[in-house]
């Protein structure tokens, strides 16, 4: 019971990773993968024949087609969970910024009010001073008698009103440039808004700049992959145009074994010739040996005895069918005339790029000579990685 409950977890841990290693596959890996099972089906086929693969390969073509899909798609996702975690850190740095700046202002409140209520103490403080003395002047002046205000007069000592006289034009100082430090720093403020308004159009801007990027980065993905698609196509053209160009050289050297006596023709046309006159002198001589040869045939059967009488008209016969057998049609000689290009049995559907990649592996056979080595060069991965290598964008996953 341990045991089976050991290798159960080891399962899970197996199946857990396998589905961490689908949810980062691409699709160059899918082609690797494509490449490698046709290489050990291609091994399987030279092995055992074509027979013991004939039913797995459509079954690991459509799983492979799947793979590709989930791939494809797994890249877009990957893509977009990019895209959204780069707005949210934005989103954060700039929320990180105002609560900084709200934090900075706040103190600057916070110092200003300070400043004011400790100045507005100091002033009540003196205001306060101000009306004890004023009060206590006024007790003075009341105490005092009538008969002694002209000897000892009743207004304060000139020592006291120039220190107050002071103490106000300091005040009025103080408060001139706490005005000016108000203003300045409302000044400050509006300043900051600004800035803090441009930095916003400018992160706006490069957000936008961003995802004019980002899709830019996704066309030039689509791109990559269908002329990765589209080169093994043209390989795949290119080597059925070799095979083409193969069948034609051996279709025309035979075409020009079989020609010889074609060129020979034409060079006794160069020799002189019957004209029609003696062609036809030369028949009718022919015709009249022939009745003559005819005659003494018959002659010939009349003193032979009666046995080969019989056997010579057989013997006629058979010239005659020797002679009809001659007369008949020869074979064409010539090299014969090329399919046309948009011959039905030269049409192909539009696959998929596994289909079209174990259709190019497949089409020369297991049993053809350089099949590792033609297999190597058709390796799709090489053209994707190859194609992925010569742009900018080097680190796009195809």
């Amino acid at each position: 019971m341990p045991q089976y409950i050991i290798e159960n977890t080891m399962s899970n841990n197996e199946l857990s990773s396998l589905e961490s290693h689908i949810n980062e596959i691409s699709v160059v890996e899918v082609y690797d993968l494509a490449s490698d099972i046709g290489r050990e089906c291609e091994k399987i086929i030279e092995e055992y024949g074509p027979a013991t693969v004939s039913n797995l390969i459509p079954k690991v073509i459509n799983a492979l087609e799947k793979l590709e899909n989930l791939a494809s798609q797994n890249e877009r996702e990957n893509s977009m969970l990019e895209e959204l975690n780069n707005r949210i850190q934005c989103l954060e740095t700039e929320k990180n910024e105002k609560a900084e700046y709200r934090k900075r202002f706040e103190k600057e409140l916070e110092s200003i009010e300070e400043q004011w209520r400790s100045e507005s103490r100091e002033l009540l403080s003196l205001v306060n001073r101000l009306q004890d003395e004023n009060r206590r002047l006024q007790k003075q002046i009341a105490t005092t008698p009538t008969g002694a205000l002209p000897t000892a007069p009743t207004i304060p000592s000139p020592s006291h009103q120039p220190n107050e006289a002071q103490v106000i034009q300091n005040l009025t100082l103080q408060l001139d440039k706490q005005r000016e430090e108000l203003k300045a720093k409302d000044r400050e403020i509006l300043e900051n808004s600004a800035e803090l308004d441009q930095l916003t159009i400018q992160i706006d801007r490069l957000k936008h700049a961003g995802r004019e990027s980002r899709k830019r980065q996704k066309l030039l993905q689509m791109q990559i992959r269908t002329l990765c698609e589209e080169r093994a196509d043209f390989l795949a053209q290119m080597q059925d145009q070799h095979r083409e160009i193969v069948t034609l050289k051996q279709r025309l050297g035979i075409a020009e074994k079989e020609n010889e006596d074609l060129i020979c023709s034409k060079e006794e046309d160069d020799k002189p010739r019957f004209t029609t006159a003696e062609l036809k002198e030369v028949l009718s001589e022919r015709n009249e040996l022939k009745h003559r040869i005819n005659d003494l045939e018959e002659e010939l059967a009349a003193c032979k005895p009666l046995p080969e009488k019989v056997e010579k008209p057989q013997n006629q016969h058979e010239e005659t069918k020797n002679e009809e057998e001659d007369d008949e049609d020869r074979p064409v000689q010539g090299p014969l005339p090329c399919d046309p290009d948009d011959a039905p049995w030269k049409k192909t559907d539009s696959d998929s790029g596994i289909r079209k990649f174990f259709r190019k592996i497949f089409s020369e056979g297991p049993g053809s000579s350089g099949t590792g080595d033609s297999f190597s060069r058709r390796s799709l991965s090489q053209l994707s990685k190859m194609a992925l290598s010569s742009g900018s964008h080097s680190n796009i996953t195809v």
